[in-house]
């Protein structure tokens, strides 16, 4: 597959095809590129409303996280192995046409061939944009670098699988690649997902949703292979009192309870002191 870009409109008005572009995406073999314009935004805030642009910058940074996650495996491995399953390809810019629901408008794929990405990159952008840019640091949020550093520290790796990647053609039911924060097995499979509820309620909806399809798919593949029903965690950070977050943590308190339980980050320790005194063993050495 070759390197691509993709740029990203937001629309004028309600009912005009007018459209303004805010954001461009370069996926090359070595590294993923995006950055959206903050000045573009704000100006969707005053032609259509405010509620309109925090929801299109609260998409754009999902991918912008997504990005990071996928160049943090890049700086290990050297490159994109693009005749594997790989999130950043078509299928995956349909998958955000509709997760967006229209919010963001996204172009057209455009093949290029350039020899020095960082530099076209900030050059394809400059000019596309008329303004400068400075090319973004992917870093993960504070929260799941935490729990990552907790779990990577408790010493369960010969029992559990930490950050496992899951793609569609090994688990049935899946839409694209999956990560889990955390799985196991043990007669039926253990697994826990890192969610932070200080994200936009679109961004945690998404999380959430995510996170109930591979229970899904997780309990048809216990099924075919004569498990134990599996037991189910979310990791939640502490939401700002009285917020949307909150609210929504506390209909999961009352809601979810058959499909997973919610827990705080600071109780990661118990999850990972379970599968330290139990006789756990990876669930990816089922799964193939």
């Amino acid at each position: 597959m070759e390197s691509f870009f993709v740029p990203i409109f937001l629309k004028l008005g309600k009912l005009s095809e007018e459209k303004l572009l805010v954001a461009l995406i370069m996926v090359t073999p070595q590294k993923i590129w995006i950055k959206y314009s903050q000045k573009r935004i704000q100006l969707t805030s005053q032609v259509i409303n405010a509620e309109y642009s925090s929801l299109a910058k609260e998409v754009l940074d999902q991918i912008q996280i997504k990005a990071g996650e996928v160049n943090s495996v890049l700086a290990k491995t050297g490159e994109i192995q693009f005749n594997h399953p790989h999130i950043f390809n078509a299928d995956y810019f349909e998958y955000l046409k509709k997760y967006s629901q229209n919010t963001l408008l996204f172009g057209n794929i455009e093949a290029f061939n350039f020899q020095n990405s960082a530099l076209s990159f900030e050059s394809l952008y400059e000019s596309l944009m008329n303004e400068k840019t400075e090319l973004p640091r992917f870093v993960k949020p504070d929260f799941h670098n935490k729990i990552k550093k907790s779990l990577t520290e408790s010493g369960i790796d010969d029992k559990a699988d930490i950050g496992l990647k899951i793609t569609p053609d090994k688990l049935a039911g899946l839409y694209y690649d999956t990560t889990v924060t955390l799985i196991s097995k043990k007669g039926g499979i253990f697994a826990a997902e890192a969610i932070d509820f200080t994200n936009g309620i679109p961004a945690l909806a998404n999380a959430l949703n995510a996170f109930e399809v591979l229970i899904n798919s997780l309990n048809i593949f216990s099924k075919q292979k004569n498990l134990n029903h599996g037991t189910y965690h979310i990791v939640n950070s502490v939401p700002a009192p009285g917020s949307e977050q909150e609210k929504l943590l506390n209909n999961i308190y009352k809601n979810k309870k058959e499909v997973y339980t919610a827990v705080p980050e600071d109780a990661i320790g118990e999850i990972t002191g379970i599968i330290k005194s139990g006789n756990f063993t990876k669930f990816s050495t089922v799964l193939m």
